[in-house]
């Protein structure tokens, strides 16, 4: 779907413009029947959509799409079936049209020696007949990989996407994505068995793009009711950030450029370096433009507790030379980040440190946890309130971190970050 690769265009782009001193990529990536199939499955169908941007149309071009003579086999092997996800089409209410498509429950040991199983996946896409909106569901109810030394098991997908193509034939809407859970197992080095290491339940993911004249804001977001690890339990960790003031032009030009690589005819290793300088490039270009990035929601809960983070980033007039030096880059930063970590948290995280460091079967390990506990918070609490870098108030920790002029401050006191110019007598960061 286009929102998706609008999306991950824009995040690529801003993930990439953190690294803009650092050398070109290298793809790492091992051999497998199963990811050189469906990438040269999707290579085919690249070609034979020819750039077309229309939804409808690319969906027809899909019902009637044949794989080729020699890769059919392949696909038979790796997916139990020579065109595994076909497309139905079918006449819809009010001159809307109807796409339906499957793919069935396989199992299949890749040559590297994983394992895939998964159950039906099941796709319905409603649009209209101009091709320029469209509403798709997608549900799996699992899959599983399964390696030498490690394992990954998903429960109760699904998708929801809803899409309208605007000017510079750019999707703009939603996508939603839920997870029931996931559960990662690895053996002991040396061992055979494999045993539950994390497990988290509940995922939730949300991408919007919307536009506002011509700009555009992508939002991003992601939940997790449960993660499981190691006897502990960390409960509903948020994520909600907003990309805002993008270029709508800049977006579509990239987006036009991108098409143009997959299309290319390149082997696969050069379109990903074609299409990573590319995001390089519009970062750069986002930049430059007055892009903002707003943190509403980053938290964490433990033990009924909640940490959080919230506040925004501007770059300040920058210019192309201030993206080669990295000191005139930090220079152009203005951050604030509200930080607020209650007093009870720091001390459950104390005390379950302590529980790994103390022998368990010693006569008084309880006393012994009890007492490390507290002098690891006394520790942490005291550096951080006496130097002043955070407050306490009404039982919580609170800290305003902000950067500006290249220059870092806690609570409005100076700060050496590496990395980052600060005045001489700026005391390290905590």
């Amino acid at each position: 779907m286009k929102i998706s690769i609008t999306a991950a265009t824009i995040a690529g782009a801003l993930l990439v413009s953190n690294s803009v001193y650092a050398a070109d990529p290298v793809s790492l990536v091992a051999k497998s029947s199963l990811m050189e199939t469906g990438t040269a499955a999707a290579d085919e169908m690249n070609r034979a959509m020819g750039g077309q941007r229309d939804a409808v149309k690319r969906m027809e071009i899909y019902a009637k799409h044949e794989f080729s003579p020699a890769l059919r086999p392949k696909l038979k092997a790796v997916f139990g079936n020579e065109r595994p996800f076909p497309v139905v089409r079918s006449a819809g209410p009010k001159g809307q049209v109807i796409y339906t498509s499957k793919l069935m429950p396989h199992a299949y040991l890749d040559e590297n020696g994983t394992a895939f199983s998964w159950s039906e996946l099941n796709s319905r896409s409603v649009a209209n007949k101009a091709g320029t909106a469209l509403d798709t569901k997608m549900s799996m109810p699992s899959l599983s990989v399964v390696g030498t030394a490690t394992a990954a098991m998903l429960e109760n997908l699904s998708g929801d996407f809803k899409e309208t193509r605007g000017p510079g034939g750019i999707w703009y809407g939603d996508f939603k994505a839920k997870l029931g859970s996931l559960v990662i197992r690895e053996a002991d080095a040396g061992g055979v068995d494999l045993k539950e290491r994390v497990r988290f339940e509940d995922l939730a993911c949300y991408t919007g793009i919307n536009r506002r004249g011509t700009k555009v804001d992508v939002v991003y977001g992601s939940s997790i009711q449960s993660i499981r690890f190691g006897g502990e339990r960390v409960d509903r960790a948020n994520l909600a950030i907003r990309v805002v003031n993008l270029p709508a032009q800049a977006m579509a030009d990239v987006e036009k450029e991108l098409d143009k690589v997959q299309h290319s005819g390149l082997p696969d290793d050069a379109q990903m370096l074609v299409m990573t300088k590319s995001m390089l490039g519009f970062a750069k270009s986002l930049l430059i433009k007055g892009v903002s990035i707003m943190v509403d929601d980053i938290s964490a809960s433990y033990r009924g507790n909640t940490a959080s983070i919230k506040g925004r980033i501007d770059f300040d007039k920058l210019v192309q030379a201030d993206l080669t030096s990295p000191t005139e880059f930090a220079n152009k930063i203005i951050a604030r980040l509200d930080v607020r970590v209650p007093v009870a948290m720091v001390n459950d995280v104390s005390r379950a440190v302590a529980i790994r460091q103390v022998d368990a079967s010693a006569p008084n390990a309880a006393e012994q946890v009890e007492t490390a506990a507290k002098n690891m918070a006394a520790v942490v609490l005291g550096k951080l309130v006496n130097e002043g870098f955070v407050l306490v108030d009404k039982g919580e920790l609170r800290s305003t971190f902000e950067l500006k002029n290249g220059k870092v401050t806690f609570n409005g006191k100076s700060a050496a970050v590496p990395g980052v110019p600060a005045p001489a007598a700026a005391a390290p960061a905590p």
